[in-house]
């Protein structure tokens, strides 16, 4: 069983000391929140920061759970998702009015364990696959109820973006069997998977397609990048998975090469000149620096954002009081290249065990100017998909998302599936297009 370490936490104890050194009033900003740790397993740690909504209620516990979880792997949930995405104040320090906050209670977690305030005490307790994050996962949720059983019966749904879509199956599967066997007290509703990696090879497959299609490359450019994508289907084909993974990389080079950089996150953009500025000389170190880290988008001239870097390992981890050996973000490299005989491995088989053996709700949301994880990608193993609802889907009406007389995209459902097509928007859904994401917060937990 996990330990849990927090703001409520019985200061007396000296194990606690050497866990968090946390203080009553410890908190960053005036919104109410909770934070600690969790001891997932022996010399692994996880971080989490609890955001309760702001909404009219008398009691948090009148609106749904969302736990959000950044991409990468290594990517943090606590900096990134909360402060470059959705979280009550921006990269400026500035209130953030599409914060989800305003209509749910909003958790943060640092996941895998290494990434963000979450730490291993010595790499090999860092996770491997999927599954075994899943099962971190559901030990930080134990943890997580235990010092805040007022949510236990609250509906809670799981949001994660890039990576952390695909860690979110595993994580469903693994939550679901818990509840079913009484060893966790939570009420799992659904999961949501925003541009997520759910079957690396479809999408490396497409990307000269949807260049091409765009005008951004020429047919030589179109010939180099699918050659270099084939050949990364052919290694993971062959079991090299973990080769598949450095292939995949230098196809992202082949991209670069013949976009002249265009960025993978928003395909009408480039890559920021700071960030070409600051290029490692390994291409390697680079492409995990821009896998880990989605970078903000490009402030309005006069406007300054904080290094989100320094910010968190100064100004957040003395008022969350982090223990002094612990530096945010330092294990992410780790936690990208421990996971990397994972990587391109697909989650499909648990999407369709997640649809033929539960009743919890599947959204799959995609911002179409998104590269790394295409639309075009997203629909074929979409269309593969064995469940008793797949001829169905396959026949039910696309509808348009109409939100205050704009088109923000399109959706479909069928069952406890959906797919939600959103335009004006990239890699980040939720910041890119706050009005578009109403449409399937809404549909997932009638609020929005």
């Amino acid at each position: 069983m996990g330990i849990i370490f927090n703001i409520s936490a019985n200061l007396d104890d000296p194990e606690i000391h050497r866990c968090v050194n946390t203080t009553v009033n410890a908190q960053y900003g005036d919104y109410k929140q909770d934070f600690g740790y969790v001891d997932v397993r022996e010399g692994a740690h996880m971080f989490y920061w609890l955001y309760y909504t702001t909404a009219d209620v008398k009691n948090h516990t009148e609106r749904p759970l969302i736990v959000w979880l950044q991409g990468g792997p290594g990517g943090s949930s606590t900096g990134i998702g909360n402060f470059e995405i959705l979280g009550p104040l921006d990269l400026t320090l500035q209130e953030r009015d599409y914060t989800w906050i305003k209509n749910f209670n909003v958790l943060f977690v640092d996941n895998p364990v290494g990434t963000g305030f979450s730490y291993v005490d010595e790499l090999r307790f860092l996770t491997k696959s999927n599954d075994e994050i899943a099962l971190d996962f559901v030990e930080l949720m134990r943890g997580f109820y235990r010092n805040n059983p007022i949510f236990e019966n609250v509906p809670l749904y799981i949001y994660g973006q890039s990576y952390g879509g695909k860690m979110a199956i595993d994580m469903g599967i693994r939550m679901r069997e818990a509840e079913e066997a009484g060893t966790i007290k939570s009420n799992l509703r659904g999961i949501a998977m925003g541009n997520a990696w759910i079957s690396p090879v479809d999408a490396t497959l497409t990307w000269a397609p949807l260049l091409l299609a765009a005008g951004l490359i020429d047919k030589t450019g179109y010939d180099n990048i699918q050659k270099s994508a084939f050949e990364a289907e052919r290694l993971f084909n062959a079991g090299l998975y973990r080769e598949s993974s450095f292939q995949w990389g230098r196809t992202q080079q082949q991209v670069f090469s013949a976009t002249t950089y265009v960025d993978f996150y928003n395909i009408l953009t480039r890559i920021p000149l700071d960030w070409l500025q600051d290029t490692p000389r390994n291409l390697d170190e680079f492409l995990t620096k821009l896998t880990i880290r989605d970078h903000p988008i490009q402030l309005p001239e006069g406007q300054e954002e904080i290094d989100l870097d320094e910010f968190m390992n100064t100004v957040i981890k003395d008022a969350l009081n982090i223990p002094a050996n612990v530096t945010w973000g330092s294990q992410s490299n780790a936690v990208f290249d421990t996971l990397r005989g994972d990587f391109m491995k697909p989650v499909t088989d648990g999407i369709e065990k997640l649809l033929n053996e539960t009743d919890i709700i599947l959204t799959k949301y995609n911002g179409n100017l998104d590269l790394i994880c295409d639309t075009p990608g997203q629909i074929l193993w979409v269309d593969r998909l064995k469940w008793a609802g797949a001829e169905g889907y396959k026949n039910a009406p696309r509808q348009p998302i109409w939100e205050n007389n704009q088109l923000e995209g399109y959706y479909k459902s069928y069952g406890n599936f959906r797919f939600f097509w959103i335009n004006k928007a990239g890699h980040s859904v939720p910041r890119d297009n706050p009005a578009g994401s109403n449409a399937f917060l809404r549909d997932m937990t009638s609020f929005g």
